[in-house]
């Protein structure tokens, strides 16, 4: 069972740091090294020290540690009086609609994945080693962890329309309001807690910092504080829960668009277009259909729609996975189109240097203008919460980059640290 817990959090002392634009960050994994200088140059308080500390070598997990030692000395950082759950509100326009996301920012009990907690997308070993090093200086949680659970009987929502005060966090990054309240109140956090406890979590992102939060328990089992971990939970149901694509761009192409056409046509249905647009437009007008996949090919200006057709051909290509893998968007165009057309095997790095990818808010075609070394685009529908569930459940986890929760849960909103 799900097991959540309130918690002291730090917090920036908002009288301290006023302008809270210019400390909180993105999650670590999609910080650039260009944006990673720019958060230095905001504050000396930027989170970035903690997450993402720019030191040389070893000196990064040691400053960053230093850094959070000395904002909760000189009071930049604050500690809840109490014990507490964060509720978390998100709003962000999408296609001209106000939408909001409510999440709870807890403690949660580790347990092994694969019963209470499930995984959907692979992780990377160098990944965990760093994330455990950063863990074991700072004797903290820095980063939050994204789950999604079903809650069909809103109880997250409903606490939310009882809070009555102010926030003490209300700012905009990068387009999304983020306001944030510690709820102290045992009757609502005990409400929660109970309506947690036979839910399955899902990790939306942050697949990395969970499992370093087994190793450090396990490295360290003196530690009560080190059996929990923080997490941000959010109801699958909830409206503001979104997946966008991710669509994947192209280099060293060198074949005509007639002959991408011929090869693509032994297991496409084919629709021809001219431009990015009218392909992106056409997709638009079913993005619920099942392998129905866009491709772009720069030199010819020629926009294909693909709708594939030969399905029996997956229980080969995919033996032994269920259904709803072999059938994911992201599958097909793996294997018959980038490997079979472009001669490019998603498991291999050095045919994946070949590759980038765009993801965000903004519409596709917005992306594509922002990018000038590719020479074909493949657009993607997202998988649905209801492809990731089934997954997850059935014990497999999809290819990387298959799915990109949005919005991410930025960092410094709460530091959970496991000593006062």
């Amino acid at each position: 069972m799900a097991e959540i817990f309130p918690f002291r959090g730090w917090r920036y002392h908002n009288d301290l740091i006023q302008e809270q634009p210019g400390v909180i960050v993105p999650p670590y994994d999609v910080i650039t090294a260009i944006e990673q200088d720019s958060h230095y140059d905001q504050s000396p308080y930027n989170y970035i020290r903690a997450i993402l500390n720019r030191s040389a070598g070893d000196d990064r997990y040691k400053d960053a540690a230093i850094s959070l030692e000395q904002w909760k000395k000189n009071g930049v950082l604050i500690q809840e009086e109490q014990n507490a759950i964060y509720i978390l509100s998100q709003s962000f326009k999408q296609s001209d609609q106000t939408v909001e996301r409510i999440g709870c920012i807890c403690s949660l009990q580790l347990t092994e994945l694969g019963k209470v907690v499930l995984p959907h997308e692979l992780t990377i070993q160098k990944h965990l080693l760093d994330r455990l090093r950063l863990m074991a200086a700072t004797s903290a949680n820095t980063g939050q962890i994204f789950m999604c659970y079903r809650d069909d009987e809103m109880i997250l929502e409903n606490i939310y329309k009882q809070i009555e005060k102010d926030p003490v966090v209300d700012i905009v990054l990068s387009d999304i309001h983020y306001r944030l309240w510690p709820v102290m109140d045992k009757k609502l956090i005990g409400q929660f807690a109970a309506g947690m406890v036979n839910k399955t979590l899902i990790i939306a992102d942050g697949h990395h910092r969970y499992k370093t939060a087994l190793q450090y328990a396990a490295d360290h089992p003196e530690s009560g504080a080190a059996k929990q971990v923080m997490v941000t939970l959010v109801n699958s149901k909830n409206s503001g829960m979104q997946i966008l694509p991710t669509h994947r761009i192209i280099s060293g192409v060198n074949i005509a668009i007639g002959n991408i056409e011929n090869s693509l046509a032994e297991f496409f249905h084919i629709r021809k277009f001219t431009g990015a647009a009218a392909v992106l437009d056409a997709m638009n007008t079913r993005p619920d259909e099942k392998g129905m996949l866009g491709l772009y090919h720069r030199e010819s200006n020629t926009g294909l729609l693909l709708n594939f057709k030969d399905w029996n051909i997956l229980d080969t290509e995919f033996p032994e996975k269920s259904k709803t893998y072999r059938e994911l968007d992201t599958n097909i165009l793996h294997v018959f189109v980038l490997n079979k057309v472009f001669n490019i095997d998603s498991n291999k790095q050095t045919d994946l240097n070949r590759v980038a990818y765009m993801r965000g808010n903004e519409p596709a075609l917005d992306m594509l203008k922002k990018e000038h070394h590719y020479d074909v685009a493949c657009f993607v529908n997202p998988p649905s919460l209801e492809d990731v569930y089934d997954i997850a459940k059935s014990g497999e986890t999809m290819p990387q980059k298959s799915t990109f929760f949005f919005p991410k849960i930025y960092s410094g909103l709460v530091t959970r640290c496991f000593q006062k």
